[in-house]
């Protein structure tokens, strides 16, 4: 059960780090928080599934970033092949890819100033080659 998987770690803690209950005010409950977290996150990760993948990039992945325009739902990335590439969830396709960095692309970002502003989307990327771009594209 879970109240004896908790014990069974409590023990093993105090047991590999010789302390004792109280050794810290709330030390057994940031312990019990710990193990509650982990075993949330494993019942997650035992229940989840793969929704989608999107293939194109042709190097390691940096950054990823969701959003909505209206009805449409878009990812963006930027990579280590020095792309930033915009991806159509709903049709499962790349809609547009940028090649203007000429150095890895470690973040991207979708401009929702941009776009509550200006009706205008727009990505955000910057680069090892030290530039921030602005880049626009069509839906």
């Amino acid at each position: 059960s879970k109240e004896e998987r908790t014990k069974v770690i409590i023990q093993h803690w105090i047991r590999i780090l010789q302390i004792k209950f109280g050794w810290i005010n709330e030390f057994d409950k940031l312990v019990v928080n710990y193990v509650l977290t982990v075993f949330m996150f494993e019942t997650f990760r035992s229940s989840y599934k793969l929704i989608n993948t999107f293939t194109g990039h042709t190097n390691t992945v940096c950054s990823i970033d969701y959003s909505k325009f209206g009805d449409c739902q878009f990812i963006c990335s930027g990579s280590d092949d020095k792309t930033v590439r915009v991806w159509d969830v709903d049709n499962n396709k790349q809609i547009q890819s940028f090649n203007g960095h000429s150095s890895y692309v470690n973040c991207v970002k979708f401009s929702s100033y941009h776009y509550h502003n200006h009706r205008q989307n727009v990505i955000c990327s910057s680069s090892w080659d030290k530039i921030h771009s602005f880049l626009g594209f069509q839906t």
